[in-house]
């Protein structure tokens, strides 16, 4: 039997449900191609393999299973705060509701090679303004799509999640790199030529999404495990406008590389939705609200390394500061005193590529590529 320390059976007595490390992704009904991790392996192959579990350390598997109930040990259930008084966890999601399967399913932003990816120095962000190594890179999940508070990177749960990070790195074959590990990412989708469309994607939605999802958009909420069976997917307990998922492009890139999880193979690509019904779902998820901090209004901020400004590296569809890039007659710029360029409803669902192009030029005449 697995042993969970002490802050893991705390959480757990209070939220009144205790939990091993592997029982509760054990009960979840789940397609094979989205459970199984002998499909994993064929589609990582011949780069990664998962590791054995038998081999993985107390502390990993007390980060896989804060990684697979985050909310019932870090949110306002378990009783235990951050510095300010806040929540870890701000809503009730869990970082597998969208790193899926723990963080193993390719194709779904998994963890596999995440140690390797973000090792020290880290990887500079634009948005934060700072370099992402793990444990930065955990935080801006906590903060965003948890829509919480940071954890102390000398805390018991921030070294347990980056022990299991560790554990997943492991599967790494020898002779490769990390950068060679497929499906690092959710699969990226086209552009489209016109706006994204909510009323459209509020009846594909209805046909396909609701009957896990539900018409409220609330999810199906397991209260003995403090978690979802299926996640809420706007209201306060979902995902944070201030994150990747609040941006169409990359709530797209979800929605079609993996949705619904009954119905997509991961070895088959030809068992996803078409990509524009992909686009209007994921439209109609953020028309309906999310929750969101004001300090976030800041991203973006500052100068990169290469002397970059920020705001340059702005992602079109991040509609939250709809007000950047600002238009100085026609050119794009971060001058305050000037009207925003594009709409908010553009920045939220497109089309994207004139905000892309104005952005472009404006680099190149800063001498950027």
């Amino acid at each position: 039997m697995t042993k969970l320390p002490l802050y893991l059976i705390s959480a757990a007595l209070l939220a009144g449900t205790v939990g091993l490390a592997f029982s509760a992704s054990q009960n979840d009904v789940l397609p094979a191609s989205a459970s199984n991790p002998r499909d994993f392996n064929t589609f990582y192959a011949p780069a990664y393999r998962l590791p054995d579990p038998a081999t993985m350390s107390s502390s990993a598997a007390s980060g896989k299973e804060l990684i697979h109930s985050t909310y019932k040990y870090l949110g306002v259930e378990s009783g235990i705060r951050a510095a300010n008084g806040r929540p870890f966890v701000g809503n009730k999601l869990a970082c597998t509701n969208c790193h899926m399967a723990d963080g193993t399913q390719p194709n779904a932003s998994p963890f596999v090679v995440v140690a390797q990816k973000y090792a020290p120095p880290g990887i500079f962000n634009a948005r934060s303004n700072i370099l992402l190594d793990v444990p930065n890179r955990v935080n801006t999940c906590m903060e965003r799509s948890l829509a919480g508070e940071a954890l102390p990177r000398d805390s018991q749960p921030m070294k347990d999640i980056v022990a299991y990070f560790d554990f997943l790195a492991t599967g790494l074959q020898p002779g490769f790199t990390f950068k060679q590990v497929k499906g690092q990412e959710f699969p990226a989708v086209a552009l489209l030529t016109r706006a994204a469309n909510p009323e459209r994607g509020k009846d594909i939605y209805r046909e396909r999404c609701a009957i896990c999802h539900q018409n409220s958009g609330q999810g199906i909420w397991l209260d003995d495990q403090k978690r979802y069976l299926t996640p809420a997917v706007w209201g306060n307990d979902s995902f944070g406008l201030m994150s990747g998922m609040g941006r169409l492009a990359t709530a797209a890139t979800m929605v079609w590389g993996t949705m619904p999880r009954d119905k997509v193979n991961i070895l088959d690509p030809s068992t996803r939705m078409p990509q524009q019904d992909a686009w209007d779902v994921a439209a109609y998820l953020l028309s309906n609200n999310h929750p969101f901090g004001e300090r976030y209004i800041q991203d973006w901020t500052g100068v990169g390394p290469d002397g970059m400004p920020n705001w340059l590296r702005k992602p079109a569809s991040a509609s939250y500061d709809f007000t950047m890039p600002r238009s100085n007659n026609g050119a794009a710029t971060d001058d305050p005193s000037k009207p925003p360029m594009f709409t908010r409803e553009q920045h939220t669902f497109g089309p994207f590529q004139p905000i892309e192009a104005a952005l472009k030029s404006a680099r190149n005449a800063r001498g950027f590529p």
